[in-house]
């Protein structure tokens, strides 16, 4: 299983640089940065980790459809490409339909329009001459020369229906944070039936799945501020992903009736584990190796902890980590 680490868009650019040398130099795979509109973008922090780095994967994650041209995403994805050859991996996904209202956007029809911006970014990125027109986006004559490999696209999805456009037209799956154990495992055998009706090949497919992350000595402390998080979600997704872990009618009928307050209360230690990657040094083997055994490709470890322990905990991870 492949391991990374996943930075989630807030938070200070410089605090992530000694993190990310850290993943370099100790054996991680990758680093993921998450676009989160109105602070970070995913394009800058990226290009910064590959001129500081020469090995590990630099990902993009949550380039929203709805909030960026297929066209101009193509360009940078094929500058970084130009930069890092084989080092650009990009995650697309629908978004935050709030924050995209902020900036006078709608998520319109999520099946049709992920699918056509997935199609219309890997044409762009190959050089074709683009000439379509959607709902969300034109091309009238718009030709790229490409400037290095190709780099692949992953869906981020939750819903079957979502699953299945990963598996139709992605190069891989992208599964949020706070998925239980049961949902992934449930999940790699719904993509790899999809894979097999399509007569596509499941080793060149990856199925990632992002994970908050707190590692230390003090469980209790390290749980304490998950469910507070978690609470802010919506928790109609929060319930589907937790499947076998939370009731999801009770749930979601606890956030109308009583607010974060009370959904905080739902979200006990108990569940956090089974949740999110929240460890003593001690367990880390045993914890990679459950996600492992779920049948996913690649865990990303969105860590919570203060940045300048996060250099030693990817130390302790790579140590820990199964053959």
């Amino acid at each position: 299983m492949r391991l990374s680490v996943s930075f989630s868009g807030f938070g200070g650019l410089a605090d992530t640089i000694p993190v990310v040398l850290a993943a370099e130099q100790h054996g991680l795979d990758g680093v993921w940065t998450a676009e989160h509109l109105g602070f970070h973008d995913a394009v800058v922090p990226s290009a910064l980790y590959l001129a500081k780095t020469e090995r590990i994967e630099i990902g993009l994650v949550g380039l929203s459809t709805a909030s960026r041209h297929p066209g101009l995403t193509a360009m940078e994805l094929m500058s970084m490409s130009e930069l890092a050859p084989g080092r650009i991996r990009v995650q697309v996904g629908l978004g935050d339909g709030g924050l995209i209202a902020k900036l006078g956007r709608q998520i319109v029809k999520p099946i049709a329009s992920t699918t056509a911006f997935v199609n219309s970014l890997r044409e762009t990125m190959q050089g074709r001459d683009m000439k379509v027109t959607y709902p969300e986006f034109v091309f009238d004559g718009f030709r790229l020369a490409p400037l290095g490999p190709v780099p692949m696209i992953d869906v981020m999805a939750i819903r079957p229906k979502m699953v299945q456009v990963a598996a139709r037209v992605g190069d891989g799956l992208s599964i949020s944070i706070g998925a239980s154990m049961q949902y992934l495992t449930d999940v790699v055998a719904d993509v790899e039936r999809e894979l097999a009706a399509a007569g596509r090949n499941r080793s060149s497919f990856r199925i990632t799945a992002l994970a908050m992350t707190a590692i230390g000595p003090d469980l209790d402390m390290l749980r304490a501020p998950i469910g507070p998080m978690l609470s802010t979600f919506p928790q109609d997704s929060a319930a589907f992903l937790a499947r076998g872990v939370v009731d999801a009618e009770q749930l979601i009928r606890v956030e109308r009736e009583e607010g974060p307050f009370g959904v905080m209360k739902m979200w006990t230690p108990d569940r956090v584990d089974q949740i999110a990657f929240v460890a003593t040094p001690d367990m880390l083997a045993d914890k990679l190796a459950a996600y492992a055994s779920t049948g996913i490709d690649e865990l990303s470890l969105m860590m919570i902890n203060p940045p300048d322990q996060q250099p030693d905990i990817i130390k302790a991870l790579v140590a820990a980590r199964p053959a």
